[in-house]
């Protein structure tokens, strides 16, 4: 991969595009992307030799072998035209890659809206190092038997499971409360800490008899092979984080990402039942304004990041619970953001002189995501930690691009 400036990918004003994208394998020697597009997100005009409503959209692709310099090994472009339908909240599109078992992948995608001549840039891993893989198992709705596009479930949606290749009766499903540890600041060496060294529960799950009513609690759910084990990755896991996810909304799910800042004093301000009032949070954010105006507007700024944040950084945790959701809610968008294989480099330095503070992410393997990056805080030299939260403290916003 060439390097590049590639800040604009967590950048929701760059695009109108908000794309989600899910890889799956399909044969040993297929995998295939699903991409969905929401219809809000495009430009429908009659520019066309039809003289129809259509939105014109172009998608590339291009595939790099992470074990063998990030060299380029497949690439394509797909064109589409859809039509205008109120009736439909988005568009899907399967498009399948070349790849083999043993290999590992960085797949690009870019997304055009071609009426409205921009563009989104999206980064997946592909994974096939093992035998069985996480990507290898398709979660279907069965409502409208579409592949999913994430790895989100609650108990109102239905789905199916299939591997494309083995036959797997049932699965043992490790259920992980949601209750994972928030990272420390940046300067601190994050201690180790085990979070998926005992389950809650277990359970058996057949495939073909579901019961959706087991995945109603927050958390993770590990759906375990018959011979896999954690280090082995041959199983997959999908997440519940609430109705509303990405967007938080209850007064504790707004109080949770507060923990880089300072905790709410709960026992003064919670309800009867001892849970935190709305009230709380707002009072949190007008104390350090000392601005009903500015309080507003910190509390926008502070929870757009945090929403982003879930979209752009979720891995087995909520995106604002990770080590690259914790600096972008702090700090906002990099000035310079560089990817090479598993590893993403962020630089802040809006005015282009001297090192500026970088912050560089390593690609971390698990069984449970293939979204999960750790801050490398052995590179670390200076971080301006604690002048950000300072700031935040004051009543003022970080922003570090110009």
């Amino acid at each position: 991969m060439t390097p590049r400036n590639l800040e604009r990918i967590y950048n929701p004003a760059s695009s109108t595009l908000h794309p989600e994208i899910k890889v799956y394998n399909i044969s040993d020697s297929t995998s295939l992307f699903v991409e969905r597009i929401y219809c809000k997100d495009l430009l429908y005009n009659q520019a066309n030799v039809e003289n129809k409503l259509l939105a014109r959209v172009k998608v590339i692709y291009n595939l790099y072998d992470i074990n063998n310099k990030q060299n380029l090994v497949d690439s394509a472009t797909n064109t589409f035209n859809f039509e205008k339908n109120t009736n439909i909240l988005y568009h899907t599109l399967e498009i399948p890659v070349k790849t083999s078992i043993g290999n590992s992948y960085i797949l690009e995608v870019i997304t055009s809206d071609i009426n409205r001549n921009n563009n989104q840039y999206s980064f997946r891993i592909i994974d096939r190092l093992n035998h069985i893989n996480p990507q290898d198992f398709m979660v279907t709705n069965t409502l409208n038997n579409e592949l999913l596009t994430n790895s989100l479930i609650n108990e109102k949606a239905q789905f199916s499971i299939k591997h494309y290749k083995e036959d797997f009766d049932f699965f043992t499903i490790y259920y992980y409360s949601y209750n994972f540890k928030t990272p420390d600041p940046p300067y601190m060496n994050d201690s180790v800490y085990g979070e998926f060294e005992l389950a809650d529960t277990n359970w058996i799950c057949y495939v073909d008899s579901i019961h959706y009513s087991d995945f109603q609690e927050e958390g993770v759910y590990y759906f375990k092979t018959k011979n896999a084990t954690l280090e082995l990755s041959e199983g997959f896991a999908l997440f519940n984080f609430g109705e509303g996810f990405p967007v938080v909304r209850t007064p504790d799910d707004l109080a949770k990402p507060l923990k880089y800042l300072g905790a709410i004093d709960s026992v003064q301000v919670s309800d009867s039942t001892g849970k935190l009032t709305k009230l709380a949070v707002d009072k949190f954010w007008l104390d350090k304004a000392n601005n009903l105006d500015k309080a507003k507007e910190l509390l926008k700024v502070y929870y757009n990041r945090v929403m982003f944040a879930n979209m752009y950084f979720t891995s087995y945790k909520e995106g604002w619970q990770t080590d690259r959701g914790m600096i972008y809610i702090i700090y906002g968008l990099p000035d310079y953001l560089f990817k090479s294989g598993e590893e993403e480099r962020w630089i802040y330095n809006p005015v282009g002189v001297g090192p500026g503070i970088s912050f560089t992410f390593k690609f971390m393997r698990n069984p449970f995501s293939l979204n999960h990056y750790k801050l490398d805080r052995e590179k670390l030299k200076t971080t301006g930690w604690d002048e950000a939260i300072k700031l935040w403290n004051s009543g003022e916003i970080l922003y570090f691009q110009n």
